[in-house]
């Protein structure tokens, strides 16, 4: 390459830092990103190295040689655009362009490309010798006041097989500002790149007074609950998790709840029964009355014996799952009730 050359010069108040995935140049200054750009990058087959290097050179209207072919002279048709950054590593360098579209993308044989006005300003800004960092990152992490986003590039050069690896490495040399839900993450994500993710916040669950097994997560201005807890009524999920109002509107009348924003609760209260002071593992429903499961009819049943009006039970075996208290009294009219309207408490017994 032919051009006007810049003589070296030592200040580096200027440093750039490259990173494949992002296709993007950040121009640092005193160490703090100024300014960031878009750039091309090289294709999976002639990919950009990696590495600590140099400004080499600053060429001026560069000649373009391309192997086995004449030279292209500066223009419109010289693929280096009005500028050439030369590298410390031979034969690659920072430039322009005469393909605006391959911007963004990693299409070049290695080296790095630039809009023609922007390689313009960054000629502007830097020198020979001025510090050069190529990197390969395909996780960031941005904190945004006590909102933490995960952003993941697109793994140009498959140098990662395994998302998760990759992402709990990065996050584990973070000093988050809150506990991760990496389930939830997990779930979220469903492995697709390029993605910017708001990182999911771990909530405590409590479910009538004791901490469940499972936590619940916040994610952005929403909520969400392990759709395990369907199975306190018999029901299972297709999804790992519910959203907090979805649910409270699916189990309404068998459920109450309040999230607690300061301490990062979510408190769950049940219509609970007790069957000889042992707790079903069934919850009821409420509507002006409690309403019983059927697996718990069925035990009174065997305990009590027939029940003295059996029309009332049930008007459809196949699909009825739910019996009023006041009909289980009128049919087993022996059975100890006391009901804590309160506490969402249904004792039941001998």
């Amino acid at each position: 390459m032919i051009g006007q050359v810049r003589a070296a010069e030592t200040d580096y108040e200027w440093t750039i830092r490259i990173n494949i995935p992002a296709t993007t140049l950040e121009l640092l200054r005193y160490g703090e990103v100024w300014r960031s750009f878009p750039v091309a990058v090289g294709k999976q087959s002639t990919p950009t190295p990696l590495g600590r290097f140099t400004i080499d050179v600053i060429i001026e209207n560069p000649i373009w040689y391309p192997a086995g072919r004449s030279p292209i002279p500066p223009g419109v048709e010289n693929p280096l655009g009005r500028y050439w950054l030369g590298l410390s590593l031979k034969g690659y360098g920072i430039h322009g362009n005469n393909n605006p579209l391959s911007i963004g993308y990693p299409q070049s044989n290695g080296c790095i490309r630039m809009h023609n006005q922007d390689v313009e300003l960054l000629v502007g800004l830097v020198r020979v010798g001025t510090p050069v960092e190529i990197v390969y990152q395909t996780v960031k992490v941005d904190a945004v006041g006590d909102r933490i986003w995960l952003t993941l590039y697109p793994d140009y050069y498959r140098r990662y097989t395994r998302v998760q690896e990759e992402i709990t490495t990065v996050l584990g040399q973070k000093a988050l500002r809150y506990r991760v839900h990496w389930a939830g993450l997990w779930w979220l994500l469903a492995e697709e790149r390029p993605q910017v993710i708001e990182l999911p916040q771990e909530l405590q669950l409590v479910l009538d007074g004791e901490k469940y097994a499972e936590n619940a997560f916040l994610w952005g201005e929403q909520a969400f609950l392990p759709a395990t807890l369907a199975g306190l009524w018999g029901e299972v999920s297709a999804a790992p998790y519910i959203e907090l109002v979805e649910f409270m509107r699916t189990y309404a009348g068998q459920v109450h709840g309040i999230f607690d924003q300061q301490t990062k609760t979510i408190d769950l209260h049940t219509l609970r029964i007790y069957y000889n002071g042992r707790l079903f593992p069934r919850r009821g429903w409420f509507q002006e009355e409690p309403y019983l499961p059927r697996e718990l009819v069925e035990l009174l049943a065997q305990d009590f014996g027939p029940p003295r009006q059996p029309e009332l039970l049930w008007t459809n075996p196949e699909e009825d799952r739910w019996l009023p208290l006041s009909v289980l009294v009128l049919c087993w009219p022996g059975i100890e009730v006391n009901f804590d309207a309160a506490q969402w408490v249904l004792t039941l017994g001998r």
